[in-house]
């Protein structure tokens, strides 16, 4: 076995972390817009990060996000100039590292590279590595993913971990700091509450109409109507151009009849093997003495094939078997297996029959076939709909750049109406009544340069189309400007009323605050502040409830209660201020040693980041490294192709 799938476990973990399956949907604006592909965001040494490089990560990140915030997804985040400043940073530290692997030539052999994807539990059935779920896997993705792809970023991968994973393995967490921590984070403590409310000094505020009117007239852009637009807007994405779309039945039964490992099970088989192991730089005695002890063994359970389990407990060599009575569990012909033991399995007929000595890379094997499992294949009727599908979405996806650059360039071309543009593609134009920004930008999944157009002056004043903007991956959207109302301004009287209750209600706060902080004086001197705590309640810091919000939590535990009773105060969510008085501290039972290997782990990975933050900063300043910030700044779009390096996993 591959020896760092079994000695370097942080080392795999980092690397799953790393290569985790990186299937980013192609922007739209790699179909119709044509990025610089010689433009530079950086340069690290000698090495050039492009436009496109740059532009792939962003597109990736952009997905990572969407998958994990769903509806709250946000793509204007990835306007930020931090956020993108951020990325080349994250950028520039792989190239750093790219470049110092290559330094110290640090290689991964198609083996090594074989052997570590067919550990990948995504790509196994029972266990074992499928090269049919493998391509399926890959093959279902949108966009497809080669198996090229694929290999090459987890190369890339495994050629860096060594780096790190030192690096980040490297920390030492005293058990103790540990044990202190949990105590601090699990301890408890018995307080009891009262409020000083704004309600109760209402009263003593009094705001004259000369506060009033200044208010108003310092903040008039407060009190406006705000500006709405009516729009007409079409929305392209695949599930939109799916419904135009309509595959050939003959087309399915093609799928079906030519790619029969993707609708079935093939043929399995279960072994069991006593492993006669030879060392690759064995001598010559030391072979022949392995082969004669495999012939003796064999002859053996030849004559007693009852006995193969117990002799394969006391006699195989190979340790992650002989306790199973040498079972290897079932496994297909698909290259798991090496090829003289697969050979030997499938060459067999009937369960129960015993073949060898084979001779692999391991040594020797007698090996007895256990078991068949038939191939199994999924009806015609029962996958239709299904091969249907996927010819559909693999339509959609290649249609779809098409169709975006048509959708791009008659909403340009014939500006003042979206008809053509819907006549043209098979289109829905559709209406809104009247909108605000806010509602604008949430009709556009919260894309802040769609609202920014939609409120530009050629949409408003020339009436023109705005451009297909994408509003999330694989999504455009155009409108046109049906009708605008401008923001109005509401008069004095419309508003004073309003004003005036909201700065009574801050005089109020402001006066309840002082109070409360002037009874916490008191009660902290041993003096009687005239206040009446409620029903003492246990609280603890990560389990906020009812009455104690974050901010007061952090008051109550941050208050000594080396004395008791000890007081806290904090400014409560009505804008008040309320009083904590701790009454007692529950300390909380040790920690298992489970929690705290969990934590020591959490820890320790938090200081080992920071130590990998610092590897490659050290990295940084013995390489010259710059970065174009107007490169930066741009819009970029995808537009590389992919590169082609040898598939490992195949002949």
């Amino acid at each position: 076995m591959y020896d760092l799938i079994y000695k370097r476990k942080r080392l795999v973990q980092f690397v799953l972390a790393l290569i985790m399956l990186p299937f980013a949907f192609v922007g739209v604006g790699y179909y119709f817009r044509n990025a610089d592909r010689t433009g530079e965001v950086a340069t690290v040494g000698g090495s050039t990060i492009t436009e496109i490089d740059f532009a792939n990560a962003l597109r990736g990140q952009q997905q990572r996000m969407q998958r994990a915030l769903g509806s709250n997804y946000d793509p204007a985040l990835f306007q930020s100039p931090e956020v993108r400043y951020a990325l080349v940073e994250q950028l520039i530290g792989e190239r750093l590292l790219q470049d110092q692997a290559r330094r110290d030539r640090l290689t991964v052999s198609d083996e090594q590279l074989r052997q570590f994807i067919s550990e990948i539990p995504e790509f196994q059935v029972d266990g074992k590595f499928s090269q049919a779920r493998y391509e399926q896997l890959l093959a279902g993705q949108d966009p497809p993913q080669t198996p090229v792809a694929f290999a090459q970023s987890v190369r890339e991968g495994l050629a860096l971990a060594p780096l790190e994973e030192p690096v980040v393995g490297a920390n030492i967490v005293a058990r103790s700091n540990i044990e202190r921590y949990l105590s601090l984070l699990d301890q408890q403590r018995v307080t009891a509450q009262a409020n000083v409310e704004v309600d109760s000094f209402l009263k003593d505020v009094k705001i004259d109409d000369a506060a009033v009117k200044g208010f108003f007239d310092a903040n008039a852009g407060a009190f406006q109507v705000p500006e709405e637009v009516k729009l007409d807007y079409l929305s392209l994405s695949p599930d939109t151009l799916g419904t135009t779309i309509t595959i050939d039945p003959a087309e399915v039964r093609k799928r079906y009849d030519e790619n029969p490992r993707l609708f079935g099970k093939v043929e399995q088989r279960d072994a069991a093997h006593i492993l006669i192991a030879v060392k690759p730089d064995a001598s010559a005695e030391e072979k022949a003495a392995a082969k004669q002890k495999a012939d003796e063994i064999a002859a053996q359970v030849r004559k007693n094939p009852a006995q193969f389990a117990d002799m394969a407990k006391k006699l195989s060599q190979d340790p992650g078997s002989a306790t199973q009575g040498g079972d290897l569990g079932f496994f297909a012909r698909d290259g798991s297996m090496v090829k003289p033991f697969e050979d030997a399995v499938f060459a067999m007929s009937k369960a129960g029959e015993i073949t060898g000595p084979v001779q692999s890379d391991f040594g020797w094997h007698i090996i007895k076939l256990v078991a068949i499992q038939p191939a199994q294949q999924q009806a015609f009727d029962q996958v239709k709909a299904q091969i249907e599908q996927d010819l559909k979405r693999q339509q959609e996806t290649s249609k779809f750049p098409e169709v975006a650059e048509q959708l791009q360039n008659l909403v340009y071309e014939q500006s003042d109406s979206l008809q053509p543009a819907a006549k043209t593609l098979n289109l829905t134009v559709q209406s809104t009544p009247f909108l605000t920004r806010a509602q604008v930008q949430a009709l556009a999944q919260n894309n802040a340069k769609f609202v920014q157009a939609v409120f530009s002056a050629d949409s408003l004043q020339s009436k023109r189309n705005t451009e297909a903007i994408e509003i999330a991956p694989g999504t455009l959207m155009a409108a046109h400007v049906v009708e605008y109302k401008p923001a109005t301004p509401r008069s004095f009287d419309e508003v004073k009323a309003v004003i005036r209750r909201q700065l009574e209600r801050r005089a109020a706060s402001e006066l309840a605050q002082k109070a409360g902080q002037a009874k916490l004086a008191l009660l902290e001197g041993g003096k009687d502040a005239g206040v009446s705590f409620g029903k003492p309640v246990t609280v603890s810091r990560n389990r906020p409830q009812e009455g104690y919000p974050q901010p007061a939590l952090t008051a109550i535990f941050q208050a000594d209660a080396a004395k008791l009773p000890a007081y806290a105060g904090s400014v409560n969510e009505r804008g008040g201020y309320s009083l904590y008085r701790i009454e007692r501290v529950i300390a909380p039972p040790p920690p298992d040693a489970a929690r705290l290997t969990a934590f020591s782990n959490r820890v320790g990975e938090a200081i080992g980041r920071e130590l990998a933050t610092a590897n490659v900063a050290s990295l940084r300043g013995k390489s010259e490294v710059k970065i174009n910030q107007a490169a930066l700044e741009k819009d970029l779009e995808r537009n590389a192709p992919e590169d082609a390096p040898i598939n490992p996993l195949k002949p």
